[in-house]
Parts: structure tokens; C-alpha cells; sequence
């Protein structure tokens, strides 16, 4: 099983709109919200577990980051990894900072 993660950076997750990310997700799937506060900050995580990883990013991708309204609200606030429960390996699929190199699935 792996982990697709779309984490929003925690000086934009109080005001990022949680029920439209999920609107526009919902019909691909739902995923486990973490909303973890600590030391005054909110980290926000959007978590879909999948054994088939490459087609639901493409899907993923394809709803939010590749939409010209909406890959303007989350492409600068967010990072996107995927990871494997049963290894050490973590691919960086989306960074806020177009600089980053990306990886692959």
C-alpha cells in the first residue's frame, strides 16, 4: 500500500478551504484529513492510500494542480509526496517551490 500525501504548508492551513479541496476530490477518493496542531501551528495533510499509485496522481493531478482556476489556490501552498509503508522511499510529486526537482511514479 502507498500514501499519496498533499500537504499544505502551515502558514496557509487555517485559511485553505477544506470542503472545496474535498469537493473536487471526492469523485476520485476521499482521503484521511490530518489536522495536527503543535507549537502554535496547524499542519494540514490530505492522505489517499492506494496500491496503485501512478493512476491516481495522474487523476489527482489532473483535478487540481494541471486546472487552470484551482492550480492557483493549491500549486503555491502545497507539497505532494508518495510513500510506501513497507520501505524508506518518499517520491516528492509536487513542491510550492518550482525549483525543487520532482520525482516520477
Amino acid at each position: 500500500m502507498q500514501c499519496i500525501s498533499i500537504q499544505i504548508q502551515p502558514q496557509y492551513s487555517r485559511e485553505f478551504d477544506r470542503d472545496a479541496f474535498l469537493q473536487r476530490v471526492r469523485g476520485i477518493r476521499s482521503p484521511e484529513v490530518d489536522a495536527i496542531e503543535e507549537k502554535g501551528k496547524l499542519y494540514l495533510s490530505f492522505n489517499f492510500f492506494t496500491e496503485f499509485p501512478a493512476p491516481l496522481w495522474q487523476a489527482l493531478n489532473e483535478c487540481l494542480y494541471q486546472d487552470a482556476t484551482y492550480a492557483t489556490i493549491i500549486a503555491p501552498v502545497s507539497v505532494v509526496i508518495c510513500e510506501s509503508e513497507s520501505d524508506d522511499e518518499c517520491l516528492l510529486l509536487h513542491h510550492f517551490d518550482s525549483s525543487e526537482p520532482l520525482d516520477t511514479l
